[in-house]
């Protein structure tokens, strides 16, 4: 993991390597119809739980970035690009959101649910 985000980056290879086992084969083709919804799927996921890694700076900087590209005014993506690149800093945004707000809670929730 070249120590950069090393426990976000595991728990994405857990649960990616548990999806691609044989016993989740119908879950995959109701999720994923072709090879390019599986990796576009594996895309978000990893977006997704990379969004938790708030400590680093440069991730941090990347999605700022994704951020300002998908709701600037001028695009030269399609629609169905723009719209996809919406979705997906929104999802990155509001995971992120819901890591950070898990610690708010009062002690004896968050010790539950850790």
């Amino acid at each position: 993991y070249r120590n950069k985000s090393v426990a976000e980056q595991n728990s994405v290879d857990l649960a990616w390597d548990l999806l691609m086992e044989p016993r989740y084969d119908d879950l995959r083709a109701c999720l994923c119809s072709t090879q390019e919804e599986l990796d576009r799927f594996r895309h978000l996921v990893v977006n997704s739980v990379m969004a938790t890694d708030i400590v680093d700076k440069e991730l941090g900087a990347l999605r700022k970035n994704r951020w300002n590209k998908a709701f600037q005014v001028e695009t030269e993506d399609t629609d169905q690009d723009h719209v996809n690149r919406k979705a997906t800093i929104v999802i990155e945004h509001i995971i992120q959101a819901s890591d950070v707000s898990h610690t708010m809670q009062h002690w004896h929730v968050y010790l539950k649910w850790k």
